[in-house]
């Protein structure tokens, strides 16, 4: 098995695509400082899994890819590709060359490829395990490294043989099984207090699954009676509907011919009120000329009755007015006899006139003074009984309080 070539895109100073053809017999990269030896050799052991930033000479792992100059931009990812020929008796595959890539974006994510599949770190770990191809092997010799190797201690010796002789698998495999083993002890431990919790606890745990068991067999049970009860209403209360709606379908039929009915007889009513409206009103009509007529009658009778006692009264007056004349004429003569006498005596009586219209002066005058003194007493007379009903109130409230 060998390396037949390296395809490098954008890992550090290799902004362009560069490939690598490696034909066999090439053991060595040389050149002068600053040609890009040391990165070859980077590229390789990123690949083959190098995770420490510090190894490959940056701060993170974002400085593998080609950050740009002057007149170039940065890339936004790199990926490197190592290709192995007459590999299928190391590798235990059937193909006659493997493809093992990586790729980096600069935003963080990082993918492994295994002949152009995805696939994880531990696979291109386990595929070159025990063939002295890895990112610390002995296969790729980097600047110094021989220096390390040869002052070494014992321990790190140690992990060159073992992986010279092709032991390195079957101690990892050890490592993980031991591993695994301990995980087992430890899940086997949990699961003994598990089973020794539950041993406690399965006494009550039978109560109460014989008791959810009753539970649920009971509640199956009520379950089925429920439905069948509610089966057996259903059917009652279909019955009842369909009863129900047989009789609501005969009283439609009874309440629309009632309906018919009713509405016949109130066009008849209404026929009726109108009728009788009309009759009321001739009614009225006649009631207020026989009214009329009355009344007419009544005046004309009355009046008939005072033309009749009018001319009654007019007989009668006409005859006493004639008997009057007639006495009216005999005490004319008489008086006219008795005039004659008495002028002479009015001449007497005249000065007496006198004396007694002089005497009716005063008296009147005494008479106006007394109306206005008893006006003045009626007055004071209305003041004081004021007076007195106020006083009775004035006591009526103190009797009160």
């Amino acid at each position: 098995m060998y390396l037949k070539e390296i395809v490098i895109n954008g890992f550090k100073s290799f902004a362009d695509r560069t490939r690598i053809d490696l034909r066999p017999g090439i053991t060595a990269i040389v050149g002068p400082n600053g040609c890009g030896k040391s990165n070859i050799v980077d590229a390789i052991r990123w690949v083959l899994g190098e995770q420490s930033a510090k190894a490959l000479r940056g701060g993170n792992m974002q400085d593998v890819i080609f950050s740009g100059t002057d007149k170039r931009k940065p890339l936004p990812l790199c990926e490197v590709e190592l290709v192995f020929s007459d590999c299928e008796a190391q590798l235990g595959t059937a193909f006659n060359e493997v493809s093992i890539a990586r790729r980096v974006i600069r935003d963080g994510g990082s993918d492994y490829f295994l002949n152009g599949k995805p696939c994880r770190l531990k696979d291109v770990q386990r595929l070159f395990m025990d063939t002295g191809i890895g990112r610390e092997s002995y296969s790729f010799m980097m600047q110094g490294q021989i220096d390390r190797i040869l002052s070494a201690n014992p321990a790190e010796r140690r992990v060159l043989f073992e992986e010279a002789a092709g032991i390195t698998r079957y101690k990892t495999q050890r490592r993980e099984a031991l591993g695994k083993l301990a995980l087992v002890d430890q899940n086997l431990a949990r699961i003994t207090d598990v089973i020794e919790e539950v041993s406690r606890q399965i006494g009550t745990l039978k109560r109460q699954a014989s008791k959810a068991l009753r539970y649920k067999r009971l509640k199956h049970r009520l379950t089925h009676l429920d439905l069948a009860w509610q089966t057996r209403q259903y059917d009652k209360r279909r019955a009842d509907i369909i009863t129900y709606e047989a009789r609501a379908t005969d009283l439609r039929a009874t309440v629309n011919a009632l309906h018919d009915a009713l509405r016949e007889r109130e066009e008849r009513l209404a026929t009726a009120k109108a009728e009788r409206t009309s009759l009321y009103e001739k009614l009225q009509e006649n009631q207020q000329l026989a009214y009329n007529l009355r009344s007419e009658k009544e005046n004309a009778e009355g009046q008939a009755k005072f033309a009749d006692v009018r001319a009654q009264d007019l007989r009668e007056r006409t005859t006493q007015v004639s008997t009057e004349l007639e006495s009216l004429d005999a005490r004319t003569g008489e008086l006219e006899s008795r005039l004659a006498g008495q002028n002479e005596t009015k001449a007497a009586h005249a000065g007496e006139v006198e004396t007694s219209d002089e005497a009716y002066r005063i008296r009147q005058r005494e008479l106006d003074t007394a109306n206005a003194r008893i006006t003045d007493a009626e007055t004071s007379l209305r003041q004081h009984r004021q007076d007195l009903l106020m006083s009775e109130g004035e006591i009526t409230r103190h009797r009160s309080a």
